[in-house]
């Protein structure tokens, strides 16, 4: 009884009058006193006690929720923590071994290359949609007339695609300074070509599949690109003359 106000027990009465107590209640009365319920809808008391009982929930588990991602947030910080001291512990040389291991030997990203023009090759074969740093290199040589050499790539036209490109490298616009320690230098049409991008694909793809690195660049150069700051450069690394008087003054 204590569930229900007085107003649902004047509904229910007033609803009842309107059917003979001998013959019971009809279905269209029982809709009326249901349809009446449902649009005052629960009592001021009912809305109190399950405001109430919300708001008990949510300090109850709004502090459990809290702890539980700052559980989560520690626990992935130490898990890149643990990433990040594995990787300082290995050598450059294993480093370069592993990603050697992810290389797909089933699959390929090809190069035609003409002796003539190796750069302008290389080029075409990194920019393609097909490349991919992962696939094993499959390297075809030309002449200028386009027939390929003979004899399957095995290797050894890999690598020595890779040790020319390095040596082209090392001729692009986008270095400067002695033949053995180059630095990078501004170049905007290098820029707009991506070549700056395209030269550093090149280099980690030639060192992980086998070929050579780039040895003509700067130590100071290889220092500031990973992170050392140590810089040794000398006046006589400037090939510009002018620059270089004026430094020496």
């Amino acid at each position: 009884v204590s569930d229900f106000s007085p107003t649902d027990t004047v509904l229910r009465n007033t609803a009842l009058t309107s059917s003979s107590p001998e013959r019971g209640v009809s279905h269209t009365d029982l809709e009326e006193v249901l349809l009446l319920d449902a649009e005052e809808g629960p009592s001021p008391s009912i809305r109190a006690m399950e405001t109430t009982c919300y708001s008990k929930y949510t300090e109850l588990y709004a502090p459990i929720v809290a702890e539980n991602q700052e559980d989560s947030s520690s626990e992935e910080g130490s898990t890149h923590s643990q990433r990040d001291a594995e990787m300082q512990q290995l050598s450059v040389s294993e480093v370069i071994a592993n990603l050697a291991l992810q290389i797909d030997r089933h699959s390929v990203s090809r190069f035609n290359i003409c002796r003539s023009d190796i750069w302008d090759g290389a080029v075409r074969g990194f920019k393609r949609s097909t490349f991919s740093a992962e696939k094993d290199l499959l390297v075809k040589f030309s002449d200028d007339g386009g027939r390929l050499e003979d004899g399957l790539d095995t290797g050894g036209p890999k690598r020595e695609f890779l040790s020319l490109l390095m040596k082209r490298l090392n001729q692009r616009p986008i270095f400067d300074g002695p033949e053995n320690r180059r630095y990078l230098v501004y170049n905007s049409t290098a820029i707009r070509e991506d070549e700056y991008g395209l030269a550093g694909k090149m280099i980690s793809v030639s060192i992980v599949h086998g070929g050579p690195g780039p040895n003509f660049l700067s130590e100071d150069l290889v220092n500031h690109i990973s992170g050392h700051s140590s810089f040794s450069a000398s006046i006589g690394d400037i090939t510009d003359e002018e620059m270089g008087k004026v430094l020496q003054q």
